[in-house]
């Protein structure tokens, strides 16, 4: 028993050592984590290549040229259509200063009895120059090049990882299944079966959610777009594109997308509420069907979380790691509800859980039956054998007479 728990205490600090280990060379790890889970993502497409008979090392490859590809064309169409949008956007903001100093703030004024004001563009931009000239002196602009100089070897180390990314995940998905090979083994024998069903499950629930969202996301996002610009929005597919990719953290397309177009509409067309109601329309449009068609047909019920839950987990995922936390939290909040369904499945075939041993015995017959938590015994015993227990238990008393007397 001794033993037994030494060897507990050394295995569980080896853990707490290695995860600390690990945190201290967070960012070398990061690359490799982020590499493993690409790895991860693109190994189905790879295995379809594989089974056609081409080799493996050629899978990968065409997997990466084809995502390369698709991901400039991408680019290609998009930088054309944002840009114009943003010269659209540009254009407007003169407008939309003007139409708040002639119509929005005098209706404020009018309807809240309060004192006129109006937005002073040269003001402004006087006290931004001052504001400039009074802290930003030879010493501050020398700390501020020396900054933008950190900047710029900051940003070289992340394009440098960002590059580094890719060739990791190329290693990876050529050495796969050797690589999944060996973690299977460090699995203990008796544990084998149960470990690798919660991780097949844990699999086919980020597989599922990964590609359900991954089109949730763009189809969301052709509906915003689609629909802004039916209005008559001029940024209308910016905004959209924008809701769209916003959407795979829940709620928060719905939120930047409706904020985003009501202040695009303010400025397009004044206090016009014809517009503000078609824009209420759009995103209740787009949020029915999200909720009705497109995640119960491309996601299900892979998640099983309830959306109190899900807030949670998204609150949860931005306090800890921030954005990044933010885009992670419902694949780990799913991963983690498959692990505490089979805690609960492994604690309910527990002694712990198991109601106590109940044994019961028919004077009349000299029956004797045991009820537990997992089976139900009777022990049938012949007639000499019970009068026999039945007198040995009766011979066995002690009578109060004889008790007094004694």
């Amino acid at each position: 028993m001794v033993d037994r728990t030494l060897r507990r205490i050394f295995i569980l600090s080896g853990i707490v050592l290695l995860l600390w280990v690990l945190y201290l060379l967070k960012p070398v790890v990061i690359p490799f984590v982020v590499a493993f889970f690409m790895a991860y993502l693109f190994s189905p497409l790879v295995e379809q290549f594989c089974k056609v008979g081409l080799p493996r090392w050629l899978s990968i490859s065409l997997v990466f040229i084809g995502i390369g590809i698709a991901l400039t064309l991408a680019v290609w169409y998009i930088i054309p259509l944002v840009w114009k949008q943003l010269m659209i956007a540009r254009d407007s903001i003169p407008v939309g200063i003007n139409w708040i100093n002639s119509t929005f703030l005098p209706w404020v004024s009018s309807t809240f009895h309060i004192e006129e004001m109006e937005i002073d563009t040269s003001h402004m931009s006087s006290i931004v120059m001052d504001y400039v000239q009074t802290n930003y002196s030879a010493d501050s602009i020398q700390a501020m090049l020396l900054r933008v100089a950190q900047s710029g070897l900051n940003f070289i180390q992340i394009g440098g990882t960002v590059v580094l990314i890719p060739i990791i995940a190329f290693y990876f998905l050529l050495d796969w299944q050797r690589m999944l090979d060996s973690l299977r083994r460090l699995i203990p024998r008796p544990y084998e079966q149960s470990t690798l069903a919660v991780v097949q499950e844990c699999h086919s629930v980020l597989g599922a959610f990964v590609k359900g969202q991954f089109l949730v996301m763009i189809l969301l996002g052709v509906v915003y777009a689609t629909g802004l610009q039916l209005i008559g929005l001029e940024v209308g597919l910016i905004i959209g594109m924008v809701a769209g990719l916003a959407s795979i953290i829940p709620y928060l397309g719905f939120a930047v997308g409706i904020v985003a177009a009501i202040i695009a509409t303010f400025l397009q067309f004044g206090i016009d509420w014809l517009q503000l109601v078609l824009v209420l329309v759009v995103f209740m449009i787009g949020q029915a069907v999200e909720g009705y068609i497109l995640q119960p047909f491309l996601l299900g019920d892979k998640i099983g979380l309830s959306p109190v839950a899900v807030v949670f987990a998204v609150l949860a995922g931005a306090q800890l790691a921030g954005f990044m936390g933010m885009l992670i939290a419902l694949p780990v909040a799913a991963v983690i509800v498959v692990l505490l369904r089979h805690l609960r499945d492994f604690y309910e075939k527990s002694y712990l859980y198991g109601q106590p041993v109940v044994v019961s015995e028919d004077g009349a017959s000299g029956d004797i039956s045991i009820d537990t938590a997992q089976v139900h015994i009777d022990i049938e015993l012949d007639p000499q054998s019970a009068n026999s227990l039945q007198q040995t238990e009766k011979s066995s008393k002690i009578k109060p007479s004889d008790q007094q007397n004694s």
